[in-house]
């Protein structure tokens, strides 16, 4: 069968600035699978139309390939099957444009979704009158044995975990799908199905977070999440369970993909990768011993309790440029009542310490507007945030909580009616704030998100020194500022 996979058009809020290029390598590992049995193609439409700006209120824009060269594609390609992701809420409606454009190029077409809309949403998904089909958790093998069944034109869904579909009009949902155990018995991701050279050329103009700006991508060395944070989405599609690759098997990858692609940067996007911190040093050494040059990064963040002075070490030695921690507070009583985090703040201090005195750039990531924090918590978090970047952290992130499907801090609100009036999933893809509690209007969590954004140093001695080197981009970045 020939299956194409499509990673939709995304929106993004006019204040993110230039739009950014992710490769989709959840997309990926499900074409590296399916690429076994069947023709398989992938459609990246953010990153092949990533200049490719339509506005879409006066907040958002739509970017990506347009519907109508989405349609042409299609037609050109004639699939069988078209398998949209849907990573987030908030781009939940380009991806149901994509699934009528699927059935008007062709109504025999089958419409699979999967991500984490689906699986947080799978009987709203079904409402969609051309989705046939919603894979719920971990993608791969639900969507091989989907695909199998369609091959041999079998009907007895029911049978396949981790499955959504319709049946004489009534939502069917089926077992729970068990995960994958041994993540090494995955295929690489099928990145030569993706347009490798586009990131690089984007990144280029267009510097990821201000540091990824060279052949880059983004390998992922373990699933699963046993942590309790309320508002995060992580365990709804891989799971409580943390499940590692093989130090080795990560290495290959990274060896696999410097040599094929020229890769010179890694995000290693895990939520967990140091849960295990002799898997880390093994990775780092195996990194070391095979003489593998390039930088990497943990945007996702790491536990800080995890890390320690020899750890610390060898990841710099290996290439570690920057991680991120994420403390998510700076009061205890919030991080460990509230957020659920259960994460001693000394640690995240000693932390940013250590790594700054071997030679790793910390960013931190903080959320506010949490169910039962207080304006005057919100204070001392940006107070904390002065105290964390005094031992040395270098970047901060302020984000406002966002009662995203799945997870509690949704159904808190939920179940408090603090949830703001025209709440849907378009709302989730702009950046106000869509809870309100007796403690604070939306308004004034704004107004504190904005205050708290400024402990950001304008000026850094990096932009400085450019700055000599180049006067033309010294005058642009004093205009910025005024």
């Amino acid at each position: 069968m020939r299956v194409c996979l499509i990673n939709p058009p995304r929106i993004q809020p006019k204040a993110w600035g230039k739009p950014n290029v992710f490769p989709p390598i959840a997309m990926a590992s499900v074409a590296a699978v399916l690429e076994k049995t069947q023709d398989v193609s992938i459609i990246d439409s953010p990153t092949e139309g990533w200049n490719n700006l339509l506005e879409m209120d006066e907040t958002k824009y739509r970017v990506g390939l347009s519907n109508e060269t989405i349609a042409q594609r299609l037609s050109d390609w004639n699939p069988n099957v078209v398998i949209i992701e849907i990573p987030f809420s908030g781009w939940s409606i380009t991806a149901f444009e994509v699934a009528s454009i699927v059935k008007k190029v062709n109504i025999d077409i089958t419409v699979i979704l999967f991500g984490l809309h689906p699986s947080s949403r799978p009987e709203d998904c079904l409402k969609n009158r051309a989705v046939d089909f919603v894979v719920i958790g971990e993608p791969e093998v639900t969507i091989s044995e989907l695909i199998e069944a369609l091959e041999k034109k079998k009907t007895d869904y029911e049978e396949i975990n981790g499955l959504g579909f319709k049946k004489d009009g009534k939502t069917v949902l089926t077992s729970k799908r068990s995960y994958i155990e041994n993540l090494d018995a995955l295929p690489l991701p099928a990145r030569h199905l993706l347009p490798m050279k586009v990131y690089t050329q984007a990144v280029k103009q267009n510097p990821l977070r201000g540091e990824i700006n060279k052949p880059y991508t983004i390998v992922i060395t373990s699933r699963g999440c046993p942590y309790n944070c309320v508002f995060c989405t992580h365990s709804i599609v891989w799971g409580k369970k943390w499940r590692p690759r093989s130090p080795k098997n990560v290495v290959d990858e990274v060896e696999h993909v410097i040599k094929t692609y020229g890769i010179k940067q890694i995000d290693f996007a895990d939520d967990n990768m140091t849960f295990d911190v002799q898997r880390m040093e093994q990775i780092c050494d195996l990194i070391i011993e095979r003489g593998l040059r390039f930088e990497w990064f943990t945007p996702n963040g790491i536990r800080a309790d995890t890390l320690n002075e020899a750890l610390l070490l060898k990841m710099k030695k290996s290439g570690c440029k920057k991680i991120r921690v994420a403390p998510e507070s700076g009061v205890q009583r919030v991080v460990n009542k509230i957020a659920n985090k259960n994460l001693d703040l000394k640690k995240v201090e000693e932390a940013i310490v250590t790594a700054k005195k071997v030679g790793i750039k910390v960013g931190v990531f903080f959320v506010m507007g949490l169910i039962g924090e207080t304006k005057a918590d919100i204070e001392e978090t940006i107070r904390y945030a002065y105290k964390l970047r005094s031992l040395g952290a270098e970047s901060f992130v302020f984000s406002i909580a966002m009662p995203l499907y799945g997870t509690k801090f949704f159904e808190q609100a939920k179940a408090s009616g603090y949830i703001k009036e025209g709440f849907c999933d378009y709302a989730l893809a702009a950046t106000e704030p869509l809870v309100e509690t007796p403690e604070f209007t939306a308004a004034e969590l704004s107004e504190l998100c904005m205050r708290a954004n400024m402990v950001n140093r304008t000026l850094t001695r990096t932009k400085i020194l450019r700055a000599i080197h180049s006067p033309r981009k010294a005058l642009k970045m004093l205009l910025k500022m005024k």
